[in-house]
């Protein structure tokens, strides 16, 4: 049986690069020099053409333009470190949202900026959900076993499985708007998170894009204290900060993947979750929600990591072009989600679902015991960092940092 799951697993793998080497067209090329690079753990060329034919027909059936027209697709290829035959490196990065998505749109001028300063000697392909890469967990073993160049994945529900100090993301309450947060991924937060955080684990930071400040969503009430989630079924992730949360509030948490929630919702296996205007707007939860509260009680990032052999195999002009292109893109889609909640939000009240404003400071009131625990158990050194950046006097990150 061991053997079967393990055989399952490395045809999954391969189907992914498969799939992945679909978007490109008309691209014959070969591996990059690897002289120095650590070994990578990528499939041999031979195990991914034994395959190819099985990975056609889901090919064809998923990718748009997979098969019929335009030039045939080497389905042999590894997908990382390729050259085209002008010369022009390839460079892959995936994401688990949808194509209408700001992180996707984000990503699209992060490969308009590169491109152009390039001068086409860098080309970005960008892959969103529809190529069925798989979640946030999947794309980032693949960044780290050199399967895959890139990928903009969340902290949040990610790296807390490598690491319990990624714990610090779901801290609630840490930020309440988007300057602020921004200004400090950009600066000393954002190199103590790649330094901490995701560097020890494998991978490289280019940038942080935004997922967005978090927000309750419910079926039952509307949330204006703590007092109002008592007895409420929420949906969370296997997060130890974030089921202390939802325990503070009297709340019951269900653990649950993105993908089946809506129809839970709509089902009434739980009655409410947690998420960004973008990502409920997206997902369309507002169609099985009848109230939203606005809370901001969490911000959540998502750095554009890349392979470390990817990285190394690239001159210093381009890891300069994709870190200064990675900057612009990062804040353009930034402001893009901030800009975009406010006709996100018109969309939501039109479907009928109630919207209300959080007593914020009842709230944090009841999370102190929960920021109490997180300086004990890892420091305040991320609480600290954080404080640099807000400007409330009377924020918990200014009460609790030194």
């Amino acid at each position: 049986m061991k053997e079967e799951a393990k055989m399952k697993k490395c045809l999954f793998c391969i189907l992914a690069l498969i799939v992945l080497v679909g978007g490109l067209a008309g691209c014959a090329g070969a591996e990059r020099s690897r002289e120095n690079l650590p070994q990578s753990t990528r499939q041999d060329r031979g195990v991914i053409a034994a395959a190819s034919a099985a990975a056609q027909a889901r090919l064809v059936a998923e990718v748009p333009g997979a098969g019929g027209s335009g030039p045939a697709r080497d389905l042999s290829l590894n997908t990382t470190f390729l050259e085209r035959d002008d010369g022009a490196v390839v460079f892959h990065v995936a994401h688990q949202f949808d194509p209408t998505h700001t992180l996707h749109r984000g990503l699209l001028r992060f490969k308009n900026e590169v491109e152009t300063r390039s001068e086409g000697s860098l080309i970005v392909e960008v892959f969103s959900n529809t190529y069925g890469l798989g979640g946030d967990v999947a794309l980032r073993d693949m960044v780290i076993d050199n399967q895959l160049d890139a990928a903009a994945i969340t902290i949040w529900g990610t790296w807390h499985t490598m690491t319990e100090l990624a714990n610090f993301e779901s801290l609630p309450f840490v930020f309440s708007n988007y300057g602020e947060a921004w200004a400090a991924y950009e600066g000393t937060l954002g190199q103590w998170v790649a330094r901490n955080i995701i560097e020890p684990n494998g991978a490289r930071v280019l940038g942080f894009y935004t997922n967005g400040l978090r927000h309750f969503t419910n079926n039952v009430r509307p949330i204006y204290t703590p007092a109002d989630m008592v007895g409420l079924r929420m949906r969370s992730p296997q997060i130890a900060t974030n089921l202390a949360m939802y325990e503070e509030f009297g709340a019951a948490s269900v653990s649950m993947a993105l993908g089946p929630l809506y129809d839970a919702l709509a089902a009434g296996t739980v009655d409410g979750q947690d998420n960004p205007i973008a990502v409920i707007h997206s997902s369309r939860f507002h169609e099985v929600q009848r109230y939203l509260s606005l809370s901001n009680h969490m911000f959540s990032s998502a750095p554009l990591i890349v392979s470390t052999d990817f990285w190394y195999s690239l001159s210093a002009e381009h890891q300069q072009i994709l870190l200064e292109s990675s900057a612009i893109a990062s804040r353009y889609q930034g402001e893009l989600t901030m800009n975009m909640e406010q006709s996100q939000m018109q969309e939501i009240i039109a479907s009928g679902t109630q919207v209300n404003v959080v007593d914020a400071n009842a709230f944090m009131a009841a999370v102190e015991d929960i920021w109490i625990d997180h300086v004990e158990r890892f420091g305040n050194e991320f609480i600290t960092i954080a404080s640099r950046y807000i400007s409330d006097p009377n924020s918990l990150a200014h009460r609790f940092g030194s």
